[in-house]
């Protein structure tokens, strides 16, 4: 009895720790759409660290210590609508900040953003004849963005983030659904900061009879921006 009572207590104390590293240091996600290429793609699974923005009461939404987002983190969320569902966007509006989209490109505190224009290569681009990939640049910062080849016309805003909010966009900005349709997000809202891509699967590259996905070893244990 005593040795099966050591496996019990081992046992309790491990899933014990496992819970609270899930819920308030570390969450493990996978990214289910497109929404975010060419950062993050369909198929990849993703960690995201619980203590950038603020410490989460136990058995609680409540959050205390909690830390403004720089512009660009990558952040899960929970919209509040749909507690239950988390998302992944990128910080682009900070409290106070005025966005604005015009013909489809950035602009913030009435000054546009730079776009560059990246490599097309067929990984990151899902139809090269409709889209191109560029670099965003903003105060020193830069993310790749894919965007429509036909963006003269498409307009947001102006918005100025209200206080304790976030602004945030997906970096495929024709396939995203984001604050420009459901608004800007309380930073209590706000989960975690991602932090690595730590597995990536590529199902549209079947192998075994087409049953199982391929690995794209490039992405595995992937640092992002």
């Amino acid at each position: 009895m005593t040795r099966w009572r050591e496996y019990v207590t081992t046992l309790v104390l491990a899933v014990a720790c496992a819970l609270f590293v899930r819920n308030y240091v570390a969450t493990a996600y996978k990214v289910p759409t497109g929404s975010m290429q060419p950062t993050l793609k369909p198929g990849d699974f993703i960690f995201a660290s619980r203590l950038s923005y603020g410490v989460s009461l136990p058995f609680s939404r409540t959050k205390f210590d909690i830390t403004l987002p720089e512009r660009g983190d990558l952040v899960v969320f929970s919209y509040p609508n749909q507690p239950g569902t988390s998302y992944v966007k990128r910080v682009v509006g900070l409290p106070g900040d005025r966005v604005q989209i015009q013909n489809g490109r950035l602009v913030l505190n009435d000054q546009p953003l730079t776009y560059e224009k990246a490599e097309n290569s067929s990984r990151d681009n899902p139809n090269a004849e409709m889209f191109d990939i560029f670099s965003e640049k903003s105060e020193g910062l830069e993310w790749r963005v894919i965007m429509d080849k036909q963006s003269e016309g498409r307009n947001f805003g102006p918005l100025v983030v209200p206080p304790g909010e976030v602004f945030l966009l997906g970096d495929n900005r024709d396939a995203s659904d984001d604050s420009r349709y459901w608004g800007t997000v309380p930073l209590a809202e706000v989960a975690g900061k991602v932090v690595i891509v730590w597995l990536s699967l590529d199902w549209q590259n079947k192998w075994g009879s087409d049953r199982y996905p391929s690995v794209r070893w490039e992405r595995v244990f992937s640092s992002l921006r």
